[in-house]
């Protein structure tokens, strides 16, 4: 078990870090096009264009194929694409490279998350997807800062052809060490299948509404916060790309380091408190960018910001562990992944349009208060799915 998971964390760690790589540069890179607020948005949101179509049925697939296959595949599109940012001769043409790329991510961290889950003992799902997710952000996290280097030492094209390469390397560490996993196993073993559960179905249940809700809203405002601070700090504040490099990067590494602990806490502990209070702390956090206006001072309510996320998300995603063992782990992890990029597909878009009416500065204040629209329904519906099911009568 340590082996495989030692080798998707590893594996996937190194895919992050190229998708990492091009967070802090890319709105700048598309301010070379002479692209609108509104434009900025959407290229960083087609991204998530894909990833919010695919991610379910990409999941539900990979439950019945078996999931090295779809990595591998993935990977390697990713790779390739990669390198087609350098060929983009327009805005529009580099929201075309983003929606192809992320079509090839969904066949990723879903499926890999998926394949943890399969892993993973009874009563042990904090811990142990929680430590397989700091691998996202430790790769995310330092991205980022990596990216910022590369722009400052070269170019925007270094930053992208090293995406391509971690890729690259990705694959070749799932082609060598990641064995045939489960699903492909029962197959070749002829084993019966587990009845699959409709989408309609999983839509319905209320602890799974609370998750959507959540990871769409989150990623929502956090992408708004992606699209736009860069050009915040560049603009107004006068940095260059590799500090808003160690900003951006403030957050993912925040991440890495607490979900980690958190995951065990989601495990000992309550899980509904705790993501009440990570999802409504988090986003009043980001009404304190535009106060602070210090490098050191935004490094530490960035940071903040990741910590609380952290406290929350480890909780949600114990309990979507839980459910996945009934209703198809990467099927869960696919939805989560399509809510998450959905959210983060029309944040950029309208807080472009914000940017445009009201100025750069209201996107932040905008975007807290989504996070704590968003907050309040994850109440609702984690108290609808807390309540005992009422037992028929007899008559």
């Amino acid at each position: 078990m340590w082996k495989t998971f030692a080798s998707l964390f590893v594996a996937v760690a190194v895919a992050m870090l190229g998708i990492g790589i091009i967070s802090p540069i890319l709105p700048l890179y598309a301010k070379t096009f002479s692209a609108s607020g509104l434009m900025i948005g959407l290229v960083m949101g087609s991204f998530s264009l894909s990833r919010g179509l695919l991610g379910p049925f990409v999941g539900r697939l990979s439950d019945g194929i078996g999931r090295k296959r779809i990595l591998l595949t993935g990977l390697g599109t990713f790779a390739a694409v990669s390198l087609c940012y350098s060929l983009a001769g327009s805005a529009w043409q580099l929201m075309i490279v983003r929606i192809i790329q992320g079509a090839a991510s969904v066949m990723v961290t879903p499926i890999a998350q998926g394949y943890v889950g399969d892993i993973t003992p009874m009563g042990k799902e904090g811990r142990m997807m929680n430590l397989f997710y700091s691998s996202m952000f430790i790769g995310v996290g330092l991205g980022p800062l990596l990216g910022g280097v590369l722009t400052e030492l070269w170019s925007y094209h270094a930053a992208f052809a090293g995406m391509g390469l971690l890729s690259l390397i990705s694959l070749l560490l799932v082609a060598l060490t990641v064995p045939v996993d489960h699903a492909k196993s029962r197959v070749a073993a002829k084993a019966p299948k587990r009845a699959i559960v409709p989408l309609r179905e999983i839509a319905r249940n209320d602890a799974v509404k609370a998750i959507l809700v959540y990871v769409a809203t989150r990623g929502f405002w956090r992408q708004g916060f992606n699209a736009f601070y860069p050009l915040f700090a560049v603009t107004v504040l006068g940095w260059d790309s590799l500090q808003v490099g160690y900003v951006m990067s403030a957050y993912f590494i925040a991440g890495g380091v607490f979900q980690i602990p958190f995951g065990f806490l989601a495990d000992r502990w309550p899980r509904h408190p705790q993501i009440i209070l990570g999802s409504f702390a988090a986003p009043l956090m980001l009404l304190l960018v535009l106060v602070v206006r210090s490098f050191t001072g935004i490094i530490v309510v960035v940071f903040t910001i990741g910590a609380l996320s952290a406290f929350s998300r480890a909780s949600i995603l114990a309990i979507r562990t839980e459910l996945g063992r009934s209703h198809g782990m990467a099927t869960l992890a696919g939805l989560h992944s399509s809510a998450f990029a959905t959210g983060q597909m029309i944040g950029p878009v309208v807080c472009g349009a914000v940017v445009d009416v009201l100025g750069l500065s209201a996107v932040f204040p905008f975007g807290s208060l989504v996070g704590v629209l968003g907050s309040i329904g994850v109440i609702l519906w984690l108290r609808r799915a807390a309540r005992p099911v009422p037992s028929p009568s007899v008559p």
